[in-house]
C-alpha cells in the first residue's frame, strides 16, 4: 500500500485538502532543516540535501509523487534522462529499486568530476539499464526502441522527463513551499526576500513559484542558470507553470495568472560559465567557501553555480534583506551498501569517468579534481 503522505505532517494536504487523493511514495523523511549560513548575516540554508536519510537531494521531493503515480498506474519500469553524472538518474535508481521498480537511464556526456563515477555507481548497483548517447535525439531514439521492446511484456515504461520536471513532479515543490511557510511561522527564519536555487530542468523553480504564491509568501526567486538556454529558459518555465496550474485546477485550486507568477522569478545567467558542470574559478571559490562554512557537500553542476550567485550578490550588497539558499545536492555521496563500481564491471562508454576519478583520488591530484 502506497503512503498518501510523506513522513510527518502533510502540510500540503492540510492547506489544500483536495490534493489528498494524489498518492505519495513516502520517500521524504520530514521537513528539511533550516540553518544560518555562517559568515553571511541574514542568510539561511534550506538543507534539502537531507530529504532522505539514505540518499537525499531535491529530486526526492519530485520522486515522492512520480514513483507513487507509476505504481498506481501498474508500471514496473521507468525511463529517465540526464547527464552522465545525473543526480536524478542516481536518485531514481536508488529509490525506485526499494519499491520494486526497474529503471532505464538515458545519459548525455558531460565534463568529468569525482561525483560522476559515484552517481553512475549508484545506478549500476541498482541494476539500471544505462545508455549513453551524444545528443538528445539519440537518447530519445534509444529510449523509444526500449519502449517498443517492452511491449512484449504488455506494459510501456513510465516515461519521466529530465529532472522529474513535469507538473506532477513540480508539485513536490509546491509542498516544499508550504513546509517553508511552516518553518517561517515557527520562527526558524524570517520570510526571505530572495530565494536562491539552481535552474535546470525547471521543476524546482516552477513548484516553488506556484507554492510560494499559494502559501502567501512574497519571496522572489533567484533562479541560477546551470544548463544552456536550449534546456531551460523563461518561456519554457512559463509553459511548465501553465501545466502545473492545469493540474491544480483539476483539483479545484486556482492560481494567479502565469505572467504574475513569473514576475517574481529572476533567471540569472552570469554564473553558468558556458558549459554544464564546468567549475569556473568563481564556482570553485564558492564551493570551497560553502564547505568551510557548513561542512556540507556541493557540486560543480548545480549547487556551486547557485552559491556563486548568492555570494556575489551578498558581497556586493545586492538583494538586501533576508535570503535563503536552497541546497539541492545529496548529503551522502553513496547510499548505504553502495561502493564505487570496479572498473572491470563498468560499461566501456562510461570508463573515462572512472579514469578521472582514479586521478582525483590519488596522490598529487590536480586541485580541480577536488570539486565534486
Amino acid at each position: 500500500m502506497l503512503a498518501k503522505t510523506s513522513a510527518g505532517p502533510d502540510l500540503l494536504v492540510d492547506a489544500l485538502p483536495s490534493l489528498a487523493s494524489l498518492p505519495r511514495a513516502g520517500l521524504v523523511s520530514g521537513p528539511t532543516p533550516i540553518e544560518p549560513l555562517a559568515g553571511l548575516p541574514d542568510v539561511y540554508l534550506k538543507r534539502d540535501d537531507l530529504t532522505a536519510t539514505d540518499y537525499g537531494g531535491n529530486k526526492i521531493r519530485k520522486l515522492d509523487y512520480l514513483l507513487a503515480d507509476a505504481l498506481a498506474r501498474g508500471r514496473r519500469t521507468l525511463t529517465v534522462f540526464g547527464y552522465a553524472g545525473s543526480n536524478f538518474v542516481a536518485a531514481t535508481s536508488w529509490h525506485a529499486r526499494k519499491l520494486g521498480l526497474q529503471v532505464q537511464g538515458g545519459l548525455l556526456p558531460q565534463r568529468p568530476a569525482v561525483y560522476v563515477a559515484d552517481n553512475l555507481s549508484i545506478s549500476l548497483h541498482c541494476g539500471t539499464d544505462l545508455f549513453l548517447r551524444d545528443a538528445d535525439s539519440g537518447i530519445v531514439m534509444a529510449a523509444a526502441g526500449r519502449a517498443v521492446r517492452s511491449l512484449a511484456g504488455g506494459r510501456l515504461p513510465y516515461w519521466i522527463p529530465p529532472g522529474g520536471s513535469n507538473a506532477l513532479g513540480a508539485l513536490g515543490f509546491v509542498a516544499a513551499a508550504f513546509e517553508l511557510q511552516s518553518q517561517i511561522e515557527g520562527g526558524l527564519l524570517p520570510c526571505p526576500a530572495a530565494l536562491y536555487v539552481p535552474f535546470s530542468s525547471m521543476g524546482t523553480v516552477a513548484g516553488l513559484c506556484v507554492g510560494l504564491a499559494l502559501a502567501g509568501l512574497p519571496t522572489r526567486i533567484e533562479a541560477v542558470q546551470v544548463v544552456s538556454d536550449r534546456h531551460a529558459g523563461r518561456d519554457a518555465l512559463g509553459r511548465l507553470i501553465d501545466r502545473l496550474a492545469r493540474l491544480l485546477r483539476r483539483h479545484g485550486i486556482r492560481l494567479p495568472q502565469t505572467d504574475f507568477l513569473m514576475s517574481r522569478v529572476s533567471v540569472r545567467t552570469k554564473f553558468y560559465g558556458g558549459e554544464y558542470a564546468l567549475a569556473t574559478p568563481t564556482v570553485k571559490a564558492a564551493m570551497t567557501r560553502f564547505t568551510e562554512a557548513t561542512g556540507a557537500r556541493s557540486d560543480s553542476a548545480y549547487s556551486g553555480k547557485a552559491l556563486a550567485c548568492l555570494f556575489a550578490d551578498r558581497d556586493a550588497a545586492l538583494n538586501p534583506g533576508p535570503a535563503l539558499y536552497w541546497h539541492t545536492f545529496s548529503a551522502t555521496a553513496l547510499p548505504p551498501g553502495v561502493v564505487r563500481t570496479p572498473l572491470s564491471q563498468v560499461p566501456d562508454a562510461l570508463k573515462p569517468y572512472w579514469a578521472f576519478a582514479r586521478v582525483a583520488d590519488g596522490p598529487g591530484a590536480p586541485p580541480e579534481c577536488i570539486y565534486a
